[in-house]
Formats: C-alpha cells, structure tokens, sequence
C-alpha cells in the first residue's frame, strides 16, 4: 500500500503542474487514475468561491455531483472539520498573496457522516478582474492517514510493551543519520526525556573499555550481506559518574546491495544480574577455598593420627574424635551463612565433650570473631589440647584447671592464651604432636600463629590470628 501512496502522491505532482500550465488533458487522465477529483476552484475579489470545473470523481469523492459541487461550492468546502478551517484559510490567503503552489491535508465529515481526510493541492492564476483560479486536486487520503496513525499506535503498543518487559527502545536510521531513543531507554542511560542522542554521545557513554567490544559486535552483523543481529552485555557511564551494565540486542537490515538501512534493538540494564553473578563467583571461590582447606585438614588428621596408633580400635577412636571436632566447628561456620564466627563460640564447642567446670573462658571472648577457615582449624586445635590436657596435664587429676582469656596482639589481628595450672609438670614431647602439625598444614598458612611452652606449673599455649574486617582486637 505505501508504494502504491507514492506513485499516487507522484502522479498527483505531475498532474497539478500540467493542469497549472493549463492542459485540460489531465484532468480525464486524473479521472481515469482515479487519483481525485480534478477541479478549477475561482475565488474573487469578494471572496467568494465557486468551482468552475469539478470533475466526474467528485461523486465518488464528496458524495456530491460535481453539476451540484458546481451550483454550491459550499456543499464541499463547508465539510472542512471547524479545527482545520482556519488553517486552510490561512494557506489559502498566502498561496493568493504571492501565487505559489497550496498545499494542505484537512479533515472533513464525508456524506455519511464519517470523518475523513482530503489533499487540496493547486496552482493558483491570476485573471483580470483580480479573481483568482485554482487548478487542482482533491485527493481522499483517508487510507494513507489511518495507515500513518495505525503504524503510530502501533509503535506506542510496541513501545509500551517492550518497556513493560524493562527493556528500552531504539532505532538507527543509518542513511538519514536518525537516531531514535524511547523514554525509557533514555532513563536507562540517566539521560532526560529530552535530551538529544546521537550515535557519538551514545558511544561516549558506554565504558571506554568495552567500547571496541560495542562496535566489533555491531560491525560483525553489518558485514553480513543480509545483516543480522547481535547481542553484546557492556558497562555504561552515566553523565552522574554511576557505572552500570547494559544488555543490548538488535538487528541490522542491510539493503539489496549490502548498505545499513536500519538498526532496531533493545536494552535492559542488568547491573542487580552482573553484581548477583560476580557475589557468586565470589562464593563459589570461597567455597573452593574452603573445600581445599577442609581437605588439607583431614589430610592432616588422618596421616598424623595412624602415626600415633598401634591398632585399629585406638585409630578410629581418636580420628573420630578429631573428625567430630572438625564437624562442630564447621556447624558455626554454616550456621552463620559465611560470616566471620565468634571466638567463644568456636571454644565452646570445641571443650563441650570435656565438661566445662574446670575450664575458665574469658568473657571478652565473644567481642572477637574468627574467618571461617580459621574457625575450623582452631575448633580443631582447641580439641586436640584439651585432649592432651585429659591424658596429660591439668585435666587428668581432680586438681588441675584451664584458663583461656585473651591476650594483647597488634592491629588487624587477636591472640588467646590457654594455661593450664594445678597438673602435673610439663614435658616437651620427643617429636612435634598433632597440634604442631595442624599447626604448620592448616592454621599458619591461613596467617595464624602459635607458640607452644612447657612449664613446670603446667602447659601453656598463645594463638595468635587476623581477625576479619570490622572486628575489635585487644
């Protein structure tokens, strides 16, 4: 339908001018086209208008004889909707002031009472009595004006609907250099509704490092004999300075013979996908951390345990043991979902097996928290010396008691100290223990520190670690 409008709108040029030069010729020819009635409209001094001629279309067009348009202009032109008269009025008067061409669309009520839209286009001729005439067309556009509004609401639905999914709308005109942002697309960018986009400005928001990435994607479809389309995930930079991710999708039409007509696409900011995804990654490595460090342990808890048994019954007693101890320690970490553990609450579980009325732990404990990994080493590590305290030192009489309190340490990190008074002396050990090894395989390399001695009143331990971002030290 468009290109039949347009060869219409061209005839319709063609035929004004020769009927302007005077051919009568046309106006059968406009006729027989069925472009409109062809008329001669004469307009006098008075300002009265009649049609001089109005052609055998003028039934089809105005629901009127042209013998009765003739007799009655104002069978036709009072049909002018009141909103538009003034308008054509008004280029009437100044197509008569300097005999040019008039042109103009206006809407009328047809013979059924319906609303519809005409072309009036004429050449005016001056004649000696001062009167004016007008050959012309009248031309129902009705069709190319519904057309026009249904192809407008049908962007606005388009539009509507597209933003309605978040997205934001646009078009590039690539021949007339138009480029076409909705509203919303605009807000995506923190732009103003009326602010003016172009191809460069849009460029010089998108983050100078992925701008090369933007226009490989978007060259690689161009490049298509056919276009396509293309999708590409980039950081913007909003005139405020605020990072933000954009997804855009679109589609490039290439002509017939390989020129960039048009490219249409959307955008949707996914800055809230890219932050969920790069928190995961996060987790996901520190999951791995973790898995590595819990490996690490058990790899220590098995090799150091078979050392130190002759069967298989002590084996599994003591390992399932130290394994129990690991599993408690790693309930805290779960249970607090990932956030740095309270060092009370690690020693609690850690000496539950063991009864806690001769064992003495410093309130200020609960102020200090420990990371993850470094809860379950020191979960581990508190175990093994209250078991040694059992078999060995101040828990194996009636007498003795353990004292855990909180020690001095630098900035950034904490210390704890466990004494162990009223058992029996201490003695080195003729080869390093499981707290030694558990030391050098899993707490040192996650930046901790113990020192062990061994004296006369009993065993004394320091545990010194880096506290997690926030929490205080003593």
């Amino acid at each position: 339908m468009w290109s039949r409008l347009r060869r219409t709108q061209k005839l319709v040029t063609a035929s004004i001018e020769e009927l302007g030069a005077g051919n009568a010729i046309v106006r059968p020819a406009a006729d027989a086209n069925a472009l409109g009635m062809a008329f001669i409209l004469e307009c006098r001094p008075d300002g009265s208008r009649r049609f001089v001629f109005a052609g055998p279309r003028c039934l089809a067009v105005n629901g009127v004889t042209g013998v009765d348009a003739m007799a009655d202009a104002a069978l036709i032109l009072d049909r002018i909707l009141p909103e538009h008269r003034a308008a054509f009025d008004a280029a009437e008067a100044e197509a008569r002031s300097g005999l040019t061409p008039f042109d103009i669309e206006v809407a009328m009520r047809g013979a059924d009472g319906q609303v519809c839209w005409r072309r009036f286009a004429s050449l005016p001729r001056a004649q000696p009595d001062g009167s004016v005439l007008w050959d012309g067309l009248e031309i129902d556009v009705t069709d190319r004006r519904t057309m026009a509004a249904d192809l407008v609401e049908q962007h606005r639905r388009l539009e509507v609907a597209v933003e309605s999914a978040g997205l934001g709308f646009w078009e590039w005109e690539v021949g007339a250099g138009k480029f076409t942002w909705s509203e919303h697309n605009k807000a995506l960018y923190g732009l103003p509704p009326d602010a003016e986009v172009t191809v460069q400005r849009y460029l010089d928001m998108v983050h100078p490092d992925d701008v090369e990435a933007v226009r490989a994607a978007f060259l690689a479809s161009r490049d298509r004999p056919e276009g396509g389309d293309y999708s590409i995930e980039h950081r913007i930079v909003r005139p405020t300075g605020e990072e933000r991710w954009i997804a855009a999708h679109a589609r490039v039409a290439n002509g017939p013979s390989g020129e960039t007509r048009l490219v249409v696409g959307t955008s949707r900011d996914i800055t809230e996908r890219k932050a969920a995804e790069e928190r995961r990654a996060l987790l996901m490595g520190e999951l791995a951390h973790r898995a590595k460090n819990g490996i690490a342990i058990l790899m220590a808890i098995v090799s150091q345990t078979a050392r130190g048994q002759e069967t298989v019954e002590g084996f599994q007693e003591v390992i399932m043991a130290r394994l129990q101890a690991m599993a408690d320690s790693q309930d805290l970490v779960t249970a607090s979902g990932g956030r740095p553990v309270a060092l009370s609450d690690v020693v609690g579980q850690a000496l539950k097996p063991f009864g806690p009325t001769r064992v003495s732990i410093d309130p200020a404990m609960a102020q200090v928290t420990l990371r993850g990994d470094m809860a379950v080493g020191t979960g581990l590590l508190l175990h093994e010396m209250a078991t040694n305290a059992v078999k060995y030192g101040a828990l194996s009489n009636s007498r003795g008691r353990v004292a855990i309190a909180l020690e001095t340490a630098p900035e950034g990190r904490a210390a704890y100290s466990w004494r162990e008074t009223g058992g029996p002396p201490a003695s080195a050990p003729n080869k390093p223990g499981f707290g030694t090894r558990l030391l050098q395989q899993v707490l040192r390399p996650q930046g901790g520190e113990v020192t062990f001695a061994f004296e006369p009143e009993g065993f004394h331990a320091r545990v010194e670690f880096p506290t997690p971002l926030g929490s205080p030290t003593t």
